[in-house]
């Protein structure tokens, strides 16, 4: 196969929306008895996932922040209404995945974020901000607020739809 012409964006930081869809659908797709508790919103169709999969395997390692695991923890327990063996099954299978995807997690302390980054994100983007700002990469995320910060502060920042592109075109 031909070398692309495309450079693929490596190390990319990723956001708890995309990621915890990622990963509540990898899980449910081991286990035909577990369905997706609800509808996947930024990874819908067969080719987002295909891409999204092809794309953090290919870039990694991919990074992220506690406060992220956190908020994936929270969405597990509200949005998937997982909780006890459920819950610890998913924790299991995800640390095997996202070793596989050579995570790295980066503390970002509240005391160490803007404070006008708190006052208008919250400390989960907050710390995204943050890690972003020295990163040489790019941010994964569908958070349109967070996305249009990033995007002010000249972060390259790539959605599904994004991924979806690169992925056609490298297949191209």
């Amino acid at each position: 196969m031909p070398q692309k012409l495309i450079e693929l964006p490596k190390s990319p930081l990723i956001d708890a929306n995309v990621l915890y869809e990622f990963l509540l659908w990898r899980f449910t797709k081991k286990d035909e008895e577990i369905s997706v508790p609800h509808a996947l919103e930024y990874l819908s169709s067969a080719d987002l996932r295909t891409a999204f999969t092809w794309y953090i395997d290919k870039a990694r390692p991919i990074h992220t922040s506690p406060h992220v695991i956190a908020e994936i923890h929270g969405l597990l327990q509200s949005r998937a209404e997982w909780y006890g063996q459920r819950l610890a099954d998913f924790w299991g299978f995800a640390q095997g995945e996202l070793a596989h995807l050579q995570l790295e997690e980066r503390l970002v302390q509240v005391k160490e974020m803007k404070h006008e980054d708190l006052k208008d994100y919250g400390p989960i983007d907050s710390s995204i901000l943050k890690l972003a700002a020295p990163m040489v990469g790019v941010v994964v995320t569908e958070d349109r607020a967070l996305r249009w910060e990033l995007t002010r502060r000249e972060v390259k920042v790539l959605g599904c739809s994004e991924i979806l592109a690169l992925w056609q075109e490298w297949n191209a």
